[in-house]
């Protein structure tokens, strides 16, 4: 058995219920789990979730609103529209009930984005992907979407920030912590620098940092800041971690598959922090084993 929760996105379209979810699960030694973003209210159906060992849960879940439909819609935290913003908040909530409900300590948030047209990222990323990376067009490319995200983060910030407040104090009454997220897109929040600030609006250690490897990892290949900054800066408040690999910008990919440097994560990880194992459903099982294998090794989880 490991020290580690298997996320439920490993069992995504794999699954109708999360029976059988865990039952594979548990089969390749995990007897932890994360309820994952993409978990509908059928999938838990006549389930009592407090049977398992639920280590966190990753909002929105469960998805009431799909969390396609809360971005296409702008049901986000970071909205500056306060009808949009209280609907993010609301959502964020109901996963923090299901985490009081059946006694998860962490709820991961994500924090929403600046708004900004997502054609500048993804031009980024096509000519990244096209082997163009850091050519003069790249670069040029790069730096409107930085001045892009420059001239709009203030007002997306000022929502983040006060939904942060709101759902930091609705978290202590459940008794649940808050893990903010590093995201995979430039445009989200927060960057390396708004962590720092958003991090500082508690004052009770409700709120802490979420580290996940592959937005870091993927971040860094995209030419924006280095991962191990990450570390550097917020290790001491990582509540969470989700394990994947990156190989270019694909992430989800199983440990050891990739091109992140696992000694330095492991030489990083607070040795109470909430390991997630967090890859996708194409990925089989006997890449699980022999992953967790590989992450063993490199020290970044256990046996139990």
């Amino acid at each position: 058995m490991w020290n580690v929760a298997l996320s439920t996105l490993w069992g995504m379209g794999s699954f109708r219920h999360l029976k059988g979810f865990f039952s594979a699960a548990r089969r390749l030694g995990f007897q932890q789990f994360e309820l994952g973003r993409d978990v509908s209210p059928q999938m838990v159906d006549g389930l009592d979730l407090r049977g398992y060992r639920i280590t966190s849960i990753h909002e929105p879940c469960p998805a009431y609103v799909p969390a396609a439909t809360l971005e296409d819609r702008d049901w986000l935290v970071s909205s500056i529209d306060e009808y949009c913003r209280q609907r993010g908040v609301r959502a964020v909530q109901h996963s923090i009930d299901l985490a009081q409900e059946i006694g998860a300590s962490a709820v991961v948030v994500h924090l929403g984005r600046v708004d900004v047209d997502p054609q500048l990222e993804r031009e980024l990323r096509g000519m990244f992907e096209a082997g163009q990376a850091h050519t003069p067009g790249y670069n040029k490319a790069k730096e409107r979407l930085v001045e892009a995200r420059a001239a709009r983060a203030s007002a997306n910030l000022g929502g983040a920030r006060r939904s942060l407040i709101e759902l930091a104090e609705y978290a202590s009454q459940a008794g649940v912590r808050l893990g903010v997220e590093n995201r995979y897109h430039y445009s989200d929040i927060p960057l390396l620098d708004e962590m720092n600030g958003l991090l500082a609006l508690d004052d009770h250690g409700q709120i802490g940092f979420w580290y996940d490897v592959g937005h870091a990892q993927t971040l860094e290949h995209l030419g924006f800041d280095l991962h191990e900054e990450w570390l550097g800066r917020y290790a001491s408040a990582m509540l969470g971690v989700h394990l994947h690999d990156v190989k270019g910008i694909r992430d989800h990919l199983p440990a050891g598959l990739g091109e992140v440097d696992w000694a330095m994560v492991a030489s990083y990880l607070p040795q109470d922090v909430i390991r997630t194992y967090e890859i996708r459903n194409h990925n089989t099982a006997e890449q699980v084993e022999a992953s967790m294998c590989f992450l063993a090794a490199e020290g970044c989880v256990t046996r139990l």
